[in-house]
């Protein structure tokens, strides 16, 4: 080789260049063919994360807790009845109170439920999975405390009305 010809293309061109690597490369730069294969390997690679992050936050809930959809709508309904309620009784393990038409409803534990009967008679299920409930009168309202069967403790506070009407 002449020293005019290493000098203009450098020492580089007499190495041998890796096939594999410089298969896509070419004097003319980055091209849109390269744009576009970068970004669908992108879309696959965050695609795919998404997916398998879903997966294991739906399995890393134990299956005997509660979702917390299920506690929020439990919460909201349970709002709804004693916001127009009146004469209220707490125990320990149960809530008694009158609804608008006059009905005696009971709020209580059956076996791993919470469930909600008029009269004493019926079966609405109010909350599965549930170990243990306690009811507690406070001066601000009803303090409800839950245990899932999975161990969680979740609990709420319902203030009542004559609580809300003095503030």
């Amino acid at each position: 080789m002449t020293i005019q010809k290493l000098a203009c293309n450098g020492p580089t061109c007499t190495k041998k260049k890796n096939r594999f690597a410089f298969f896509y490369q070419n004097e003319r730069g980055y091209t849109l063919l390269n744009l576009l294969l970068s970004f669908l390997i992108y879309s696959i690679i965050i695609s795919s994360l998404t997916m398998i992050l879903h997966f294991l936050l739906a399995n890393s809930q134990q299956p005997n807790d509660l979702k917390p959809y299920e506690w929020e709508l439990f919460v909201i309904q349970l709002h709804r009845e004693m916001k127009e309620s009146r004469n209220i009784t707490v125990t320990e393990s149960a809530l008694s109170f009158t609804n608008k038409q006059g009905q005696l409803v009971n709020i209580n534990r059956y076996q791993n439920l919470i469930r909600r009967q008029i009269g004493g008679q019926g079966h609405e299920i109010f909350l599965l999975k549930v170990q243990s409930v306690s009811f507690k009168q406070e001066s601000s309202g009803v303090r409800i405390h839950v245990v899932s069967e999975a161990g969680k403790d979740y609990s709420h506070m319902f203030r009542t009305f004559k609580d809300r009407a003095g503030v």
